[in-house]
């Protein structure tokens, strides 16, 4: 039976993303083992993460601007051909021996902003296409097929396809944007719900009023900063812990490269079970006490990691972080979702991710230092008691009570009048 036509456009919407995301998961083994062949400099590989985590900085309050003035698919598309255009030159590139460091931080750079594009229109969009109660369970879903095409499906297709011809993957790759592209057309304009469609032209001086107009809703509200700080130190400590995982599992743990893969993949598993279970977990707990448990849950495990007891207890608590990490962040992207209004939900979005993932980068140079002065173990044991204490600092904030009030400011505006959530 075909699906009911509320649900047509998200399950339209799902399936571009997949396609989209599994792309994403291809060039993610790709492009590095591409990068390995032109140097073999680690500071120039790991430059490959800082010109895809750079648009994050730079140009997400821009994307956000663009995601609430323009239509929401149209956007979407965009980020789609830019990655589609990143994709064939680099494959052109590889055709033509012609592959550069340059060439591949300007790949990354398009890719990353592409990701602002697509990110902030998206997650602005989604709840124009579901039910209120639906939201999420849309969440978990996108978030799942996240994680199973960018760690498991997608990096070993794009390493057998490298294998096979180092311009496969990236043909691949453009030709799963292409049909992403193809899959949003099928959706209706994203414009129809906005509360005040914007009517001014597209100035420098308005797009820089519109980023200001998100700002100030964000730093309004207590509850978005301090989930935003959450997120900012989640980000930091696992920049700072994941970061040096391969030292701690051959320097430390004395395993071998296939014991190294099961790292990753324990907490790729963990995700994907923590995305089934988020929208249960969410109607048994409540919000407070969840984001309070996962956090203290994820600060354990960080700790138990640097504790190295052994390969299989460090895959447990890998297993254990990926599934508290990913059942809060689909609640917490939920929770933002109904409780910013819609018009604005780009902007306030971008200002919240420019906090959220700007931590990457301090938290990479901080692991770094951690464990080169102080020992591997340390960054772990650092970062999991930062976490724990940052879990109890935002409670008077993210707590049951105040949380179940800002719901209720957020559908009601006679009781929000004059409130701050």
């Amino acid at each position: 039976m075909d699906p009911e036509p509320s649900r047509r456009p998200f399950l339209t919407l799902w399936a571009a993303t997949t396609t989209s995301n599994l792309s994403d998961g291809i060039s993610l083994a790709a492009a590095p083992l591409l990068a390995a062949t032109v140097t073999r400099d680690p500071a120039l590989i790991a430059g490959i993460t800082v010109a895809q985590r750079t648009p994050w900085l730079v140009l997400a309050s821009i994307s956000g601007a663009l995601a609430d003035r323009l239509d929401r698919k149209r956007v979407a598309q965009a980020a789609n051909w830019i990655r589609v255009a990143a994709f064939m030159t680099l494959a052109v590139a590889v055709l033509g021996d012609s592959v550069s460091m340059p060439l591949l931080y300007g790949f990354f750079f398009a890719i990353g902003t592409a990701e602002t594009l697509y990110d902030s229109s998206s997650s602005a969009w989604l709840p124009t296409l579901v039910a209120p109660d639906d939201l999420g369970r849309a969440n978990g879903r996108l978030q799942t097929t996240f994680v199973i095409c960018n760690e498991f499906v997608g990096p070993p297709t794009g390493g057998l396809l490298f294998a096979f011809a180092a311009a496969a993957p990236f043909v691949l790759g453009a030709s799963g944007y292409l049909a992403a592209i193809g899959l949003l057309a099928l959706i209706p304009t994203a414009t129809r719900d906005r509360r005040k469609p914007s009517e001014k032209p597209l100035t420098v001086k308005n797009i820089a009023t519109d980023i200001a107009v998100g700002a100030r809703w964000y730093w309004a509200s207590p509850t978005l900063r301090s989930l935003s700080f959450v997120a900012a130190m989640g980000n930091a400590v696992s920049a700072a812990t994941y970061g040096i995982l391969v030292l701690l599992a051959t320097d430390v743990l004395g395993v071998t490269s296939s014991w190294y893969g099961a790292l990753l993949a324990a907490g790729a598993i963990g995700a994907v079970v923590g995305g089934l279970a988020a929208g249960k977990m969410g109607e048994w707990i409540p919000l407070g006490t969840l984001i309070l448990v996962t956090n203290l849950l994820s600060a354990g495990s960080t700790i138990g990691m640097g504790l190295a007891i052994s390969p299989a207890a460090t895959v447990a608590f890998m297993a254990l972080d990926g599934f508290v990490v990913l059942i809060q962040a689909i609640q917490v992207v939920t929770l933002r979702q109904q409780i910013v209004p819609n018009d604005v939900i780009g902007r306030v979005t971008a200002a919240y991710r420019s906090v959220a993932v700007g931590a990457f980068t301090v938290g990479g140079i901080a692991g770094g230092l951690v464990a080169k002065f102080f020992g591997i173990p340390a960054a772990f044991y650092a970062g999991g008691t930062a976490m724990a204490i940052t879990a109890f600092a935002v409670l008077p904030v993210l707590n049951n009570k105040r949380l179940a009030q800002v719901k209720r400011e957020a559908t009601d505006p006679e009781e929000a009048s004059g409130a701050l959530i």
